[in-house]
């Protein structure tokens, strides 16, 4: 489905606001900005180094060794700053974010998470759980998960160019799932990786046994260890260096526009595996057992060769070249050029022309995690950028998979001098789960992105809120398509709680009504409408 926006709505909307305590309070309550300082300060507001339960917006800052559990609930948001060492179990619930300055620590045993963990400090976890919906892991520090996983809710990890990332024991991921790496990522043991996605621009090595019937993109160097690798069902896109240290099968789709290196047996099975460029090789150091279809232009260089299948070049100006003779190599062969003399490539002789990677960067925190929350038709997003940060420009990107982003919109910053909160509303209608991240520029040219968030679009619920304007009640009428808690809050436009419904709803229709109004004073008002997962924001006059 192609995203076009309803003609009738302002394509881009941006707003920049110089930060009062009100904005701050709005904006926590609409679970739409985690505001943190660039230093170990903590934001304006939090509840220091105090264990127990926060909600709603609030917002509890670790300074030193602390272990007492925490559990975050809808949109609250955990700071450890520079100076802070968590030795706690985390629950995170419904779009609550954890957030480790660089300096910090945090050593739990136990993290279960929906919601975000953006880490620039180090984090190391033994049990680590998406419990329900959805979370994003933005890691631009150390890393370290020392058990086994096995994961099958929607989780998106990303590992930026100043990133070391390592698991350390066999996890077992599901279709859901989104790897972007492109600093070091490290699984030490085996991997399962079902019809989820790995987006490699960095180092990532497979220490055990990978069975992948995901898409796998390898943009700079993958080396897989393992003894025995599979990979099928879907594709495989090598645009660097990718090393296979032993045996291979694959039955999967693969285009090869770099190195692609087999240290033992390679088995294609009933399926085309593409040397896409004249630049492009394969190289077998052990047998190719060619089952399917090998093309290209590319080359191909192998100790032996069992060719069952085919082997072709693109037509007979752009022929497929194998260090072999024609009479040593069976099966069917077209366009092919048998060349006994070529080169066969390692990593330290091969450039690979195609492949892309960013080197770590240092920057310091300039700004906020970005927050996003959808309402009808449009997603709006929030972020902070402190004084001072040098920022030059913003592009808005979203994404369908959290591989291949498009942009959505972009900002120039005019003036750095003070903190500064911008919102940026995306009409879409597009529906299911989007996927949104902020490529920022500063002034020197270097590029740095932002946290991915995860909006779940559409609405498992229709609402209608009226009278509007209202005088002494209003009345919530909601159509549900499940049985659930229903919540209603109505806030002032300073981000007072004045009202708060709470009540058990039925599949079908439901009505939620506030009374006794009347002393509310004339002006604007927003109520917030929370069934299950998803929450609608409505702005109500008197």
């Amino acid at each position: 489905m192609i995203d076009r926006p309803n003609p009738s709505y302002q394509m881009k909307r941006f707003t920049r606001t110089r930060i009062s305590s009100r904005m701050l309070l709005m904006a926590q309550i609409m679970t739409i900005l985690a505001v943190h300082t660039a230093t170990a300060q903590c934001p304006s507001g939090s509840t220091l180094n105090t264990g127990g339960t926060y909600t709603n917006g609030q917002t509890v800052c670790i300074t030193t060794n602390f272990g007492t559990d925490i559990t975050l609930n809808n949109g609250a948001t955990m700071v450890v700053t520079s100076t802070g060492n968590y030795t706690g179990n985390i629950t995170s619930r419904n779009g609550s974010t954890v957030i480790v300055q660089k300096g910090g620590t945090v050593s739990s045993n136990t993290i279960d998470l929906s919601g975000a963990l953006n880490n620039a400090g180090t984090v190391s976890v033994s049990s680590l759980t998406v419990s329900n919906n959805s979370a994003t892991i933005t890691n631009s520090g150390s890393f370290t998960f020392t058990n086994s996983w096995n994961q099958n809710n929607t989780v998106v990890v990303t590992n930026t160019s100043c990133g070391s990332m390592v698991f350390s024991n066999a996890i077992n991921i599901g279709s859901n799932a989104q790897f972007i790496n492109s600093g070091n990522l490290t699984f030490s043991s085996s991997m399962n990786f079902n019809s989820g996605t790995i987006d490699n621009s960095g180092r990532l090595t497979v220490g055990g046994d990978i069975n992948s019937s995901g898409r796998f993109y390898n943009r700079y160097k993958a080396v897989l260890n393992g003894g025995n690798n599979n990979m099928n069902s879907d594709s495989v896109i090598n645009l660097g260096y990718f090393t296979v240290t032993n045996n291979m099968t694959s039955g999967i789709g693969f285009r090869n526009e770099g190195l692609y290196t087999v240290g033992a047996n390679f088995t294609i099975n009933n399926n085309v595996f593409v040397v896409n460029n004249s630049n492009a090789q394969l190289r077998v150091n052990g047998q190719l057992g060619n089952n399917g279809t090998v093309r290209g232009n590319g080359s191909v260089y192998v100790n032996t060769i069992s060719n069952n299948g085919t082997l072709s070049g693109n037509n007979a100006s752009q022929l497929l070249t194998i260090n072999k003779t024609n009479a040593s190599v069976s099966g069917t062969k077209t366009n092919v050029n048998f060349n006994t003399s070529q080169t066969g490539y390692d990593t330290a002789t091969y450039v690979a022309a195609a492949a892309t990677t960013s080197s770590c960067t240092v920057l310091a925190q300039q700004l906020s995690s970005l927050q996003a929350v959808y309402q009808t038709g449009q997603v709006q997003l929030n972020w902070l950028v402190y004084a001072a940060a040098n920022v030059q420009s913003f592009v808005i990107e979203y994404s369908q998979d959290a591989v291949n982003f498009s942009k959505a919109g972009q900002l120039n910053i005019a003036d750095n001098d003070v903190a500064t909160q911008y919102q940026y509303t995306h009409y879409t209608n597009l529906t299911g789960t989007l996927y949104y991240r902020l490529r920022e520029t500063d002034v020197n040219g270097a590029v740095f992105y932002s946290n991915i968030v995860v909006v779940k679009t559409g609405s498992s619920f229709v609402t209608h809120v009226f009278p509007n304007p209202f005088t002494n009640s209003l009345q919530v009428n909601l159509l549900l398509q499940n049985a659930g808690t229903i919540q209603v809050q109505l806030f002032d436009a300073g981000g007072r709680l004045l009202r708060k419904v709470v009540k058990q709803g039925l599949a079908g229709v439901n009505a939620v009504v506030l009374n006794d109004l009347q002393s509310l004073l004339p002006g604007v008002y927003l109520a917030r409408i929370t069934a299950g997962d998803q929450t609608i924001f409505q702005k109500l006059v008197k």
